[in-house]
């Protein structure tokens, strides 16, 4: 199993920031990589919603398929993410104090392909980065629309 994990501070409340992580036109606004999101269940996101996602990455197009496992709006979303190459869950913990919000972001990731098990160390520390570099983004959005 690799991880990779990175926090942030928002200076807003839980309930600004939680939209942000679940509904596709906001993740496509601070997700780096991710070109396309398509929530393919109906009705508002919540607890079993699932997702088409294309994420674009130094020349790779990877579609994901994700489903949403946990939901515990403005305190904890998990989604399970399934490609070709890996298994993943993506968790986010939110939590507020004094109208700021630090969130949490664990991914927790299996390579399922055999060339993504030989490149395992050089993709984790490439999504490390990217998760740092998405988390700012996200932080400067929230804090600049809220």
């Amino acid at each position: 199993m690799h991880v990779n994990e990175h926090s942030v501070e928002i200076d807003r409340p839980s309930s600004k920031v939680f939209p942000y992580l679940v509904e596709s036109g906001q993740r496509l606004r601070w997700m780096g990589a991710l070109a396309e999101s398509e929530q393919v269940t109906e009705g508002e996101p919540g607890l079993g919603t699932r997702f088409r996602d294309v994420f674009e990455d130094h020349g790779q197009r990877v579609e994901i398929d994700a489903e949403v496992v946990e939901w515990q709006p403005t305190e904890r979303l998990a989604i399970r993410l399934g490609a070709s190459s890996f298994q993943s869950t993506g968790t986010h913990e939110l939590r507020e104090s004094d109208g700021r919000t630090t969130v949490t972001t664990r991914m927790e990731t299996e390579y399922t392909s055999r060339m993504a098990r030989l490149m395992a160390g050089v993709i984790t520390r490439h999504a490390q980065t990217r998760l740092e570099e998405d988390l700012v983004r996200l932080k400067q959005l929230v804090e600049s629309e809220s």
